[in-house]
């Protein structure tokens, strides 16, 4: 076989990279990215270049990395990559020091420069966009002066404001919103880098060149009201207490990650994708995610709904109700949420799906980004449009309701007697304390020390408080990196067991950044994601080391058992057509 400039390595389960062996122009990557996505490979979810890289994400339906890598190997030469489009040049008026640079002064020091110094020679350079990553609209920019390079902090800031100017190794960067970070920051500009309500949503592409002016002041740009109330003319369910965070979640956007956007969707798809099957819906249409407090609700008219995930007590005016069934719930009903039992987020899918405005084809929330979704966890007032249901749910909540009135007790709701089956509540520890997570080696992995390595693997560790949707923050033993150089920001993907300089891992989820920093130590499997989705702040994790054909051998299962779930509700479906009932 012809040996090719790159070398193929899996990024867990669900990705691989092809990484260049010489340095390449990241421009040139993106247009061959590009131009890959254009041939509508039947395996490709969509492709990314990083530095040096790029990154392709399998769909759902594909479980070999190998396959895949083989296919496109084989096709590499048959077509010419479309030429990198014409650079720009932006200027970007930029605030140093005090509180927009708060790093400045420690940066100076190191660097044996007064503040002064060190923002002059930073505002002094021209910088070229390499990559678009971590955030959306996040430039990764090469040109940093060798005198001012810094290393990363040793635990990421769990708040870095929009426009912060950053450095990091060899690089600079520019926050576009409000975001996590481990770069040290030198100062901030007010220049909007992403702008999702316009037809370009993105000011800076790889290849751009980019020069900062030192300036005085900081005209941070009014949007006005950003996060406004979702108010539908005919809403279908109306948020009387929102819980601790609840937000609308689909499959989550794919095409973006280019430009530092997260895929993001339901933490736990495989929950979503049952309660969409229960209520007669596409199984990646929109949902609400509720985490941990799953708060209350009035429904504003005659709903067909499920709810599926962790176990938040459900109840429809006051009674209970079971999870992984299709409910009727009667207009003016209320439904609300109590005690969590087990897990951390439930799902909650209306016939026709929860119907907001898609944001780069998407509907899932970005609230770190303040984009899709409405932008926002949901709060008190706020309603919910939803759209139209589908023929067999429409005559299934036909039955229920007729069913209902013909009982006895106030016809407010009723679900069905068959419900389907939850296959991960099953591997769960006794007492629902905690999961074992199989993972597969990072890249990094030798480069920790053996006795790191074995910790990962015996120990347990703890799920912290200021874990999110971005990535689960573990208390433990540190795991210790033996020697290694600052890592250039490459792919990451949902699963990724990052670590800090702090030793502590960080397993990230659904809505993590497309690029990170820090070293990979592993890779939590693809099958096993939803345990991840359900770990909530104490839960113990352990991790179990699998080999990539038995990540995959999982992946398959859990695809088969998905497709016997699918086909089952389709059978009750028709069953309950047929019959003009719903037992």
């Amino acid at each position: 076989m012809r040996r090719h400039a790159f070398e193929t390595i899996s990024l867990g389960d669900r990705a691989f990279v092809f990484r260049w062996r010489e340095p390449v122009e990241t421009a040139y990557l993106a247009a061959r990215a590009s131009a890959i996505a254009g041939l509508g490979l039947s395996w490709l979810l969509e492709a990314a270049a990083v530095s040096g890289a790029i990154a392709f994400y399998l769909k759902p339906s594909c479980s070999s990395i190998e396959d895949a890598a083989t296919e496109l190997i084989g096709l590499w030469n048959d077509y010419e990559a479309v030429n990198p489009p014409a650079a720009r040049r932006v200027e970007l008026p930029v605030v140093y020091g005090g509180e927009n640079g708060p790093d400045l002064e420690a940066c100076a020091a190191r660097s044996r420069m007064t503040e002064s110094q060190f923002a002059e020679l930073h505002a002094a350079a021209e910088y070229k966009v390499e990559m678009i990553g971590f955030a959306p609209g996040f430039p990764y920019l090469s040109g940093l002066d060798e005198r001012l390079e810094q290393p990363r902090r040793p635990s990421p800031r769990k708040r870095v404001p929009a426009g912060s100017v950053a450095v990091a190794g060899g690089r600079t960067c520019i926050y576009p919103n409000e975001s996590p970070g481990g770069w040290q920051v030198i100062g901030r500009t007010a220049v909007p880098l992403f702008r999702p309500e316009e037809r370009e949503p993105f000011l800076l592409k790889p290849g751009d060149a980019v020069s900062f002016v030192l300036s005085t002041e900081l005209e941070l740009r009014e949007d006005g009201e950003k996060n406004t109330f979702f108010a539908p003319e005919t809403p279908a369910l109306r948020v009387l207490k929102p819980g601790l965070l609840t937000t609308v979640q689909d499959a989550g956007r794919a095409g973006w990650r280019a430009y530092g956007v997260p895929a993001g969707g339901a933490m736990d798809a495989w929950a979503m994708r049952r309660a969409n099957l229960l209520v007669g819906n596409e199984e990646e249409a929109a949902v609400l995610e509720l985490t941990m407090v799953g708060g209350s609700y009035l429904a504003e008219r005659d709903l067909l709904l499920a709810i599926c995930g962790a176990d938040i007590s459900p109840l429809a005016a006051g009674d209970p109700v079971s999870l992984n069934r299709p409910v009727y719930v009667s207009a003016g009903t209320e439904l609300s949420f109590g005690k969590l039992n087990s897990g951390c987020r439930a799902y909650v899918a209306i016939a026709g799906g929860i119907d907001v405005p898609e944001v780069l084809g998407s509907r899932s929330a970005e609230p770190r980004a303040g984009f899709g979704g409405g932008g926002r966890p949901l709060a008190a007032g706020d309603a919910l449009a939803a759209g139209a249901p589908a023929f067999r749910a429409e005559a299934l909540l036909r039955a229920l309701r007729k069913q209902a009135e013909a009982a006895d007790e106030q016809a407010a709701w009723r679900s069905v007697s068959w419900h389907a089956a939850d296959d991960i509540s099953s591997l769960a520890w006794p007492g629902g304390e905690g999961f074992t997570l199989r993972i597969v080696p990072g890249e990094e992995w030798e480069e920790f020390t053996e006795a790191s390595r074995e910790r990962l693997l015996d120990a347990e560790y703890r799920v912290e408080a200021s874990s999110d949707r971005m990535g689960l923050r573990l208390a433990g033993d540190p795991l210790i990196r033996d020697g290694g150089t600052e890592l250039d920001s490459h792919s990451v993907v949902a699963g990724t067991i990052q670590v800090p300089p702090d030793g502590k891992p960080i397993v990230l989820g659904a809505g993590c950044q497309p690029t990170g920093g820090y070293p990979k130590i592993g890779h939590v499997i693809g099958a096993d994601w939803p345990l991840l989705a359900q770990a909530a702040p104490g839960c113990r994790l352990a991790f179990e080391a699998v080999t990539l054909e038995e990540a995959e051998q999982a992946w398959r299962r859990r695809l088969r058992e998905h497709a016997l779930l699918k086909a089952g509700i389709g059978l009750r479906f028709a069953q309950a057509a047929s019959k003009g009932e719903a037992k």
